[in-house]
């Protein structure tokens, strides 16, 4: 599985393979070919992938801030689509696309194998910030987490393979709650410390809720899945650069639904679901922890959950926190910014700044069928643009 990060810019780009050539000194992993049958990076130096494109029947603005999510499938290099297990294929790829109006759009996308998304952050900053003539900022990464928690599989023993059985075709829907939205939803909850993102988070599960009551004739359980980036978090803390995967999952408890709950009570669930995984895993790099034992117990229940076909299962990645808005390569700030991950699930929901970084951007993914529904809930359609 790949990650790809889209940033859009409103002017050409310059000296990109050059700078690329300087950081992946700091970044040297990324250079190098995954071996599946030994669980490892052999860094030997073979370099990554980048690819110049043009775009000649489309313009920036044809793209930017648009709610068609395949149009972006166009702007991710190649091997954003090939298996990575291969010890041919590159872990880091990059594709350069030109438009004639002088924009561009730079893709970058890392094998999920070996980084995650505040990985990723940090390459994209250390690249940037190399680039800039005028940036003085300096990204030292680290590499040290195999050494902290060794792995003899990068499942953990966990199998994860989804079925290959016939699924409904998954569509994507782009929504903005704008600062007025956010802003008019945050008065009706009780605690000013709520972020964003989840007063976001609550208002998408309520309609989640209520979709799948519709569906049903019922009231099911619910659960909440949530990606943690665990770094500053850990016993001891970790650094905001350590470069791995260390996002582990959130799961709350299943829950009682019904239909008159409220945006407060899902947002507590969330909160109170963060802080008991927060607990549990603080200490999975701790020497007297069996940190591997921590990760299966976390994994299980996870493959659990989506496998009970009585529990309405829903999940949210938060990347708002993470600055992709900020990475001036020196010609500008990006004019948008997209992360996709790839084989998301239904009910599964990405969550970004918008471009001007006062309001949310929520990429839902539905099955097709229920698209319609969800896009006519009250709450959707009264915050939600």
């Amino acid at each position: 599985m790949n990650l790809a990060v889209l940033l859009f810019y409103g002017s050409k780009p310059e000296g990109l393979e050059e700078s690329l050539a300087r950081i992946l000194v700091d970044f040297y992993p990324l250079a190098g070919r995954y071996i599946k049958e030994q669980s490892l990076v052999d860094c030997n130096d073979e370099g990554a992938e980048f690819v110049t494109a043009h775009a000649t029947d489309v313009d920036l603005n044809d793209v930017v801030g648009k709610n068609d999510a395949d149009i972006l499938q166009h702007f991710y290099p190649d091997s954003y689509y090939r298996c990575d297990e291969d010890a041919l294929n590159p872990l880091l790829s990059i594709q350069a696309t030109h438009f004639l109006c002088g924009g561009a759009i730079i893709a970058v996308s890392v094998s999920h194998r070996i980084f995650d998304v505040p990985s990723i952050a940090t390459f994209i900053s250390a690249w940037s910030s190399a680039a800039h003539p005028q940036k003085s900022v300096q990204i030292t990464p680290s590499f040290n987490i195999p050494s902290l928690l060794p792995c003899n599989d990068h499942n953990f023993g966990v199998n994860l393979k989804q079925s290959s059985a016939e699924k409904p075709t998954i569509v994507t829907k782009r929504l903005l709650f704008n600062k007025a939205a956010l802003t008019s939803l945050k008065s009706k909850l009780k605690q000013d410390t709520i972020s964003d993102a989840e007063i976001v988070s609550g208002v998408i599960a309520k309609a989640l809720i209520r979709l799948d009551r519709a569906k049903h004739g019922q009231n099911r359980e619910f659960v909440v899945f949530q990606l943690i980036n665990m770094r500053e978090r850990m016993i001891p803390p970790q650094s905001k650069h350590v470069c791995a995967n260390l996002s582990f999952t959130m799961l709350t408890p299943p829950v009682a639904a019904s239909e008159e709950i409220r945006v407060q009570e899902i947002v507590d669930v969330i909160g109170d679901g963060v802080r008991a995984n927060v607990a549990e895993l603080a200490g999975v790099l701790s020497p007297d922890t069996d940190g591997r034992e921590v990760i299966m117990n976390s994994l299980g229940s996870l493959m659990k959950a989506i496998s009970n076909r009585e529990t309405n299962f829903i999940a949210f990645t938060d990347f708002s926190e993470f600055e992709f808005h900020e990475a001036d390569f020196g010609w500008g700030k990006p004019v948008w910014t997209a992360v996709t991950p790839q084989r998301l699930r239904s009910n599964s929901t990405l969550l970004m700044r918008n471009e001007e970084v006062d309001g949310i951007e929520a990429w839902v993914h539905l099955y097709q069928d229920d698209m319609p529904r969800f896009q006519e809930d009250e709450d959707i359609k009264q915050f939600a643009h």
